[in-house]
Order: structure tokens, then sequence, then C-alpha cells
């Protein structure tokens, strides 16, 4: 009797396609200083306390990162510090606060492990337009596997279950 490999088959694509759905929901923002009259500048002048800053984070998909929180993650032993939430074009101006340190960052969530960090020292310096990167990658990689468990789990029961049927 001849075996059916579509078990084998629908798990291998579930472990296969998993980190291909991880990227087509990554998050990326652009973030800008912006001079006294609201314009944002190119390059040159650092982050610091004060500095009056404008982001958009959008799913790589292109669809706007709509109500995500922002926050200012300051270096080791600081508080967390609220900035707003994006509007429905994913956009958010604020004034970074007096706790902002040259090593914190800014944390963009859009929830369900949707999330982007911006180092402050890469603001207002060129490349200053991120991505996910780095071992923060973990914990959405590891949200989409999760997802993808019950495909590979019945795969993986019906391949049990045609090795544990009774042979005619």
């Amino acid at each position: 009797m001849r075996r059916s490999p579509l078990p084998v088959l629908l798990g291998t694509a579930a472990l296969v396609f998993a980190p291909a759905l991880v990227r087509a929901h990554a998050i990326q923002t652009d973030i800008n200083l912006l001079d006294g009259s609201g314009v944002p500048h190119s390059h040159g002048k650092a982050a610091a306390a004060g500095s009056r800053l404008q982001l958009a984070s959008a799913f790589s998909t292109g669809e706007p990162a709509r109500d995500a929180a922002v926050r200012l993650l300051p270096g080791p032993g600081g508080r967390p510090v609220e900035l707003g939430r994006t509007d429905t074009n994913g956009r958010l101006a604020f004034v970074l606060p007096a706790q902002a340190g040259g090593n914190g960052e800014i944390q963009v969530d859009a929830g369900a492990g949707h999330r982007d960090w911006i180092e402050l020292s890469e603001i207002g310096n060129a490349g200053h337009q991120t991505s996910q990167q780095g071992p923060r990658n973990w914990a959405g990689l590891g949200a989409s596997l999760l997802s993808m468990a019950p495909i590979t789990a019945l795969g993986l029961l019906g391949g049990l279950a045609r090795l544990r049927r009774p042979r005619g």
C-alpha cells in the first residue's frame, strides 16, 4: 500500500512559508527631525531632548500602521514614556521628552508582535529609515510560527493516522 506524501508536504510548506508571513507583515518606520516651521530636515543634526520629530509607519504591504502605540524606551533603568498613537495614515508628530538619552529608542507597536525600534542615535543621520532587524524580530517570528501550528499539527496527525491504520 502506498502512503500519501500530502501530510509531509503540508507540514513542510507550513515551515517554509512561515518566514514569508513574517516579512509580509513587517513594519517599517521613517522618522525625521522637523525644523522650527515643521519642515523635515535632511541630515546632520542628531535628535536630542526637545527635538520635534515626525514618524510615518507602515506594514510592508504599504498599509499604514494605524493607531500604533509610540513610546520612548530610555536607556537601562529608565521608564518607558508614551508619546502617542499614530493617526489613520500611520503618522505621529511629537517632541522628544527630557528622559531621552543618547542610547534610548523609539518603539512603534502596532500590536500582534508588529513592532519597530528606532535608535535615537540614528535619527538625523543618513540611514534614519529603519526596518525590523536584529534579535527583536524573533518575537514576530515566534508569533507567525505559532499561527502556523494548527496547519502543521493537522498535517502531522494525518500522517500518523495513516501510519496507524490497519492494513487489510
